[in-house]
């Protein structure tokens, strides 16, 4: 049945679920994708998670918030509670949770929008709005057609963005596989991730800062706590689009592309290698011929992922769910994806260093998904991705918020 909240349609569901393992998928690849997890915490024995259908025991109810984006990127909830989008073109913009009205607050000079390269990943000071600066990773044209990624950071006087700086630039970049999903950790500390550049082996030059984590401080100074002297903070990473702190243990984890072949999450450890170009996905698969996966993984302390996808999936925007508007959420990682146009809810063990089950929802019912974002009362908010030029769906891209019903 058909609902109205604030002059928007609500439809009141009980979610259908499509279980990996039994169902086929959208995309652009219409087989199941296969799923791989890695071995349980004794290292004895690799399994695989539980796909359920909790879900669909409770009622949720989803709306359109706002309308009207052009490839929105990156979902940002303000310490002072407001929600802030950014488009890939450069635009960044306020929504209203309770009218839907936009906003926008300003484009950042000199982004570049070409294939994947645009504006990305958005981060507030943790003291805003009493420190009222706001973090962004851009694409922009270095010259001679060399594309290349920056950290910046602007002012908001309450209306508008202005006097840039910048914090640090000359990050590897291309037309595809640039990142990049910014954060601020528990530390204080801003953490960000970059892609490979298309050029797989950047991402174990440690030299480079392509394919990688990178850690810097409020400022884009290199903390003397980094592993190598550098801004990098882990290494051996493909296409990482999601970045998340988990909320109770305080551990980093991102999503990640894989090439055609293992889709992944991680959980990111300090210094240490995860694996690209010489492991897709886990060390003991030897899936990959021509890789001796599992003696480079020995040889080079590999830390392999939580969970892997083949088919790939495409997965983007990641955050962690505690609370108790949607109760059975409570505890799980939502994450989107691009390919499968589905949000992902992952359930993990009590520490979160395995994940136990997976579900998947609204497989196909909005487009591409890029970006979750749990707001203060439980609700979550989806940015579609239906105008990054690989999408199907008409029209303009949207913001959905998702709440359980009473």
């Amino acid at each position: 049945m058909v609902r109205f909240l604030g002059g928007r349609p609500i439809l009141w569901i009980g979610v259908l679920v499509a279980v990996l393992l039994g169902n086929g998928c959208g995309g652009d690849d219409q087989s199941a994708p296969g799923i791989v997890v890695g071995s349980v915490p004794d290292g004895s024995s690799e399994v695989q998670p539980a796909s359920s259908n909790a879900s669909q025991q409770f009622q949720l109810a989803f709306q359109t918030l706002a309308i009207g984006f052009d490839t929105p990127w990156d979902l940002a909830l303000s310490p002072s509670g407001e929600l802030w989008v950014t488009e890939r073109r450069g635009i960044v913009s306020r929504v209203d949770t309770s009218s839907g009205q936009i906003t926008p607050l300003g484009s950042i000079p000199d982004v570049l929008e070409r294939s994947e390269s645009g504006l990305m990943g958005m981060a507030f000071h943790p003291d805003f709005p009493a420190a009222p600066l706001v973090y962004f990773v851009h694409s922009y044209d270095r010259g001679g057609e060399i594309i290349r990624n920056r950290l910046v950071r602007m002012r908001y006087d309450g209306n508008s963005l202005h006097s840039l700086e910048v914090l640090l630039d000359d990050i590897p970049g291309n037309l595809n596989h640039n990142g990049s999903r910014l954060v601020v950790g528990p530390d204080r500390m801003l953490y960000f991730s970059t892609g490979d550049a298309q050029a797989p082996n950047l991402a174990v030059e440690l030299l480079s800062l392509g394919g990688k984590i990178l850690r810097v401080d409020l400022d884009g100074k290199v903390p003397t706590t980094n592993p190598f002297g550098t801004e990098v903070f882990s290494f051996g990473h493909r296409n990482p689009q999601g970045l998340v702190f988990h909320p109770q243990t305080g551990e980093l984890f991102s999503t990640e592309h894989g090439p055609s072949d293992n889709d992944e999450v991680n959980r990111i450890v300090r210094g240490r290698n995860h694996g690209w170009p010489e492991v897709h996905g886990f060390c003991q698969d030897e899936d990959v011929p021509g890789l001796a996966e599992a003696q480079y993984c020995r040889e080079n302390n590999v830390v392999e992922p939580l969970i892997a996808w083949t088919p790939t999936i495409a997965p983007s925007g990641c955050d962690f769910y505690f609370g108790t508007a949607i109760p059975i959420w409570n505890g799980s990682l939502l994450m989107t994806t691009l390919r499968q146009s589905a949000l992902y809810r992952l359930t993990l063990n009590s520490d979160a260093t395995f994940i136990a089950s997976q579900e998947v929802l609204f497989e196909g019912q909005f487009g591409r998904l890029r970006d979750v974002l749990v707001g203060p009362r439980g609700e979550v908010y989806l940015a579609t991705s239906n105008r990054d030029g690989r999408g199907t769906v008409a029209g303009a891209d949207r913001i959905i918020r998702i709440q359980g019903a009473p």
